[in-house]
């Protein structure tokens, strides 16, 4: 759970309904839509559980030669269209420059466009979030290390008044990147330790989580709930070309000396066109 979300409220109350952050700035480019062969277009099929019925939600996701995203449009279980995503990337050095999204709700139709730039080293140095008449909403700074990884970022409405701002250590034994929040004002909003990369997660394991020979996580442990800790499992089916098509996520409930009984939550179904 990404406990920069403090920041990410400081953004709302400007007035934009998304931000940049260091833990997006790390998984822009990173190649984590599938895992194995390349393919040209994806149609996943989304349905969540509750105790009382169930929702589906559909998506369409587009790729370019280079394996990267060019569109992505949702749709909900009525078959409505309720977003598009419409990426601009740099194919040659693997970079987004641009993306749009559209959503469609029932305060009716949205659009803003996010600017990405780079310096020489095609580091991340900038982001720009812009509305759908093209004024400016909010501007991140970014600044790097040696790796191109973000070790602090500024982050500015379209006037220029400052929001807040983050920090990142990295502890690249433990794939981990320890991430601090502040506002405008310098107050610590809150810390918290993620993943550099979430592809090589299985090569620096962590106690709890248990992983398959694809590198998906099968068995893990959620944040304590009533003093407790949540243990979760996943089912996989993978196509020839060792991309998974169907995901199954439970949530094991365990009550007293019975036996523990595998309660389902989320459905992921897949299907691949290479």
């Amino acid at each position: 759970m990404n406990k920069t979300i403090p920041l990410f409220l400081l953004v709302c109350a400007a007035g934009a309904a998304h931000g940049q952050n260091i833990y997006s700035a790390l998984q822009l480019n990173e190649e984590t839509g599938y895992h194995a062969k390349r393919p040209k277009k994806i149609v996943e099929t989304k349905t969540f559980y509750s105790a009382t019925d169930q929702r589906t939600e559909k998506s369409i996701r587009i790729f370019d030669d280079a394996g990267m995203l060019l569109t992505e449009e949702r749709f909900d279980e009525n078959g409505n269209r309720t977003a598009r995503l419409t990426h601009k990337n740099d194919t040659v050095h693997r970079r987004c420059l641009e993306r749009t999204f559209e959503r469609w709700g029932k305060t009716g139709y949205g659009r803003e466009t996010t600017i990405y730039s780079y310096d020489a080293s095609h580091f991340l140095t900038g982001v720009t979030d812009m509305d759908a008449n093209g004024a400016t909403m909010l501007i991140s700074k970014i600044t790097n290390n040696e790796k191109g990884h973000p070790v602090a970022l500024s982050l500015t409405d379209g006037q220029k008044n400052v929001i807040g701002k983050e920090t990142a250590t990295y502890l690249y034994d433990r794939n981990s990147v320890v991430i601090a929040a502040f506002d405008n004002d310098g107050n610590r909003l809150s810390t918290d330790t993620m993943k550099i990369s979430l592809k090589n997660a299985r090569s620096y394991p962590e106690e709890g989580v248990v992983y398959n020979d694809h590198g998906d996580v099968v068995k893990w442990t959620g944040k304590p709930s009533n003093g407790a800790r949540d243990v979760y499992e996943t089912e996989y089916v993978y196509d020839a070309a060792g991309n998974c098509t169907d995901e199954v996520i439970y949530k094991v409930e365990t009550k007293g000396a019975a036996k523990p009984r595998k309660k389902r939550e989320r459905r992921f179904e897949r299907q691949y066109t290479y």
